[in-house]
């Protein structure tokens, strides 16, 4: 196989783990390509573990091994049980895949130019299904937002690339910044029209930790003191005007952030009030979870394969379900499933993102790889109160941080 052909093979695997993930409804199928291009790469002479590879899994793995030895002393249905070890294996699996192929693919860009250029993509199609809408301007949000894209992660990766690439041009994925402004305009314009809340969130979390903002300074004080007090100030504005619920327009938008906070953590909800009970979902589904645990359930969880009572049959898919074994809280999720061990497991792999990358002597501190980890890392504890982090089953997030992961290493060779 000559150097060309072997470049090409990783590129091609990495760019369909990155688009499987978005576009496979079949969480089974893309499993199974998970596990075999993870196979392919084990079985590949050029492929390398490094300490922080192993650094960032072992977490994950003694999660992982956890979770199936409870299991063994519950009574659980065997599909259950393969379903939630599915789940909890994926995110090894794609961290492996990320940082074995990028560390094979000689383009030092490549990981951010296939984001930049396969959100270009999405932003158009996105941008299309919109304007070809039928009666657009009659149509509510939810309705919008359910036919034509409820969010796009790929898009929101390649915001952070392109803004951070102004400040670092060595990271800048277009020689030429007007057409890196061009771009950015384009999928800006998508992501407002995504009308995602938690995207608005992420971005300012990837993008204050990705310019360094996240390590403690005076001046990352300065800076996360003024976001606290503009979103202050956002809410102490929506709590002090009526919003209609069903109302047209960006106010069903607006609705949808103002009960943000209550869909984590809920109040008292009447199950025979359906409007209420869906906009707190979430917590409802995490405190159903939570009380259905007692004795020794807390400290080493319930195991794979167990399901959470709803207590109703829910209009959850065709056939309603009464019985659930994922949740949104992903915080929630593990808890359930693996206690106290798990949640402490899954809080000391996002701290080593942090906290390695900031704080690693052997680190160049200005080097933005080092942002673009610990921001992965700053923003799955957020997403994992509400789309249950990197078990989420659409999440691309530690498939490139398995390519940064790769990078890093990279890079530390060079400086060596």
């Amino acid at each position: 196989m000559n150097s060309e052909k072997r470049n090409l093979y990783p590129k091609l695997i990495f760019l369909a783990v990155l688009f499987l993930p978005l576009n496979l409804t079949s969480f089974e199928i893309a499993f199974a390509f998970f596990l075999l291009a993870t196979t392919l790469l084990l079985n590949n002479k050029n492929f390398k573990i490094s300490k922080d590879l192993i650094t960032a899994l072992i977490p994950l793995l003694l999660l992982f091994v956890w979770g199936i030895l409870i299991s063994v002393f519950k009574s659980i249905h065997l599909f259950d049980f393969g379903k939630d070890a599915a789940y909890f294996l994926k995110p090894i699996l794609l961290i492996v895949i990320g940082y074995g192929t990028i560390l094979m693919i000689k383009e030092k860009k490549f990981l951010f130019t296939s984001i930049v250029y396969l959100a270009v993509i999405f932003a158009i199609w996105h941008l299309y299904k919109l304007i070809s809408y039928p009666d657009l301007f009659n149509t509510s949000i939810n309705t919008l937002r359910n036919d034509t894209g409820l969010s796009n992660h790929v898009e929101l990766l390649a915001l952070m690339f392109l803004l951070i690439g102004f400040k670092y041009p060595e990271m800048a994925v277009f020689e030429q910044k007007r057409t890196a402004i061009q771009v950015l305009i384009l999928i800006s314009i998508s992501f407002i029209l995504y009308f995602s809340r938690t995207m608005w969130v992420a971005i300012f979390l990837l993008l204050l930790t990705g310019f360094g903002y996240a390590k403690i300074s005076k001046k990352a004080i300065k800076y996360i003191s003024i976001v606290i007090l503009l979103i202050g100030g956002f809410y102490i504005y929506l709590y002090s005007i009526e919003i209609d619920r069903n109302a047209p327009g960006i106010s069903t938008f607006l609705y949808k952030m103002k009960i943000a906070p209550e869909e984590i953590f809920m109040p008292k909800i009447d199950l025979n009030d359906h409007a209420a009970l869906w906009d707190h979902w979430r917590a409802y589904e995490a405190k159903m979870a939570i009380n259905q645990m007692n004795g020794w359930d807390f400290a080493i969880g319930r195991g794979f394969g167990s399901l959470v009572d709803l207590h109703f049959i829910a209009p959850l898919n065709n056939e309603g379900m009464q019985y659930i074994s994922h949740l949104h809280n992903g915080y929630a999720f593990l808890f359930y499933k693996t206690g106290f061990v798990g949640l402490f497991l899954y809080l000391l792999f996002l701290g080593n993102l942090y906290l390695f990358t900031f704080y690693s002597k052997s680190t160049d501190q200005n080097f933005p790889l080092t942002y673009f980890i610990a921001a992965i890392g700053v923003y799955l504890m957020f997403s994992s109160l509400i789309i249950t982090g990197i078990y989420n089953q659409n999440s691309i997030y530690t498939l490139v941080l398995g390519g940064l992961l790769a990078l890093f290493k990279k890079q530390k060779q060079i400086d060596l």
